[in-house]
């Protein structure tokens, strides 16, 4: 009996493990590439990420402060532009994307907007249409078991003037409660079971 308890907590203790939440992207708050305060520069590339087309506006303490560190993006640069990561997957796996973005202030709606995609499709688009504070928002992806690409893309009028973005995380997605409830609940069950036949 006590080696069925020993077996059913480190059943459940590499369940935990198996499902505990790391994230999965690099450089998501876009810290890792040094940005000048009070300044902004457009790159090819940043840290993790690759840009598509007009390259990925840096800002420092440039039209708005960043919500997590120092350094934010802007997608709008001298045109729409885009920029993704690729991460590997498991098949049929949740995933929770979240990020924070703001419009900027005092500029047209129709400037503005970033378009959000997953392994080629679109997931959503996001737009304040104020220039009011940081929102942030959050998406399920699900995995396929290969290599995804999370693509967001400037949206709006190509002026120059677009959405920020920052503090890009995505995480597997740990089962809720009541999963490890009916565990737990079934490897009681068992344990029951293999007392009463010892008996």
């Amino acid at each position: 009996m006590k080696l069925l308890k020993t077996a059913a907590l480190a059943a459940l203790l590499a369940t935990g493990a198996a499902h505990a939440s790391s994230e999965l992207l690099i450089n998501g708050s876009f810290e890792a590439d040094t940005q000048g305060y009070n300044s902004w520069n457009i790159y090819s590339t940043l840290t993790g990420w690759t840009g598509v087309g007009a390259g990925i506006e840096l800002r420092n303490n440039v039209v708005g402060v960043a919500p997590d560190g120092l350094n934010f993006v802007e997608l709008d640069t001298t045109a729409n532009s885009a920029m993704y990561q690729n991460v590997s997957t498991a098949l049929n796996q949740s995933y929770t994307l979240t990020f924070q973005f703001q419009d900027r202030p005092g500029v047209s709606t129709s400037s503005q907007g970033l378009e959000i995609s997953w392994g080629g499709n679109v997931v959503g688009t996001v737009n304040n249409s104020a220039g009011g504070n940081w929102q942030t928002v959050s998406y399920t992806l699900l995995g396929t078991g290969n290599i995804e690409a999370l693509s967001f893309r400037a949206i709006g009028t190509s002026d120059s003037l677009g959405t920020s973005l920052d503090n890009v995380s995505l995480t597997a997605a740990v089962p809720e409660p009541e999963t490890y409830a009916m565990l737990l609940a079934g490897l009681g069950l068992v344990g029951f079971a293999a007392r009463r036949r010892k008996q």
